[in-house]
């Protein structure tokens, strides 16, 4: 709880969106270098846990999208593409 509440202070909605999506991705990257997250999540689920609203979420996942950072397959399922950038 305490972790939470400082990451809440302390990030901006951008990073804590990449630190929870680096979290929930596996630590190995496949043969194409892509790391999946585990959960299926909806941007709704993104925006509950960290702290703020489904339409900012959106906007950050179709950025991250467009620059090819992330692929967002079937089911809701996250795919890391590459590193995510330290800034939004």
């Amino acid at each position: 709880a305490t972790s939470s509440a400082r990451n809440m202070a302390l990030l901006d909605v951008y990073e804590r969106v990449v630190q929870l999506l680096e979290s929930l991705a596996s630590s190995e990257p496949d043969s194409e270098g892509c790391r999946a997250v585990s959960e299926r999540l909806t941007h709704g689920d993104i925006g509950k846990r960290v702290g703020c609203s489904r339409e900012m979420i959106s906007r950050l996942m179709k950025d991250l999208v467009s620059g090819g950072y992330v692929r967002v397959a079937s089911g809701h399922r996250i795919v890391l593409l590459k590193n995510l950038p330290g800034k939004w």
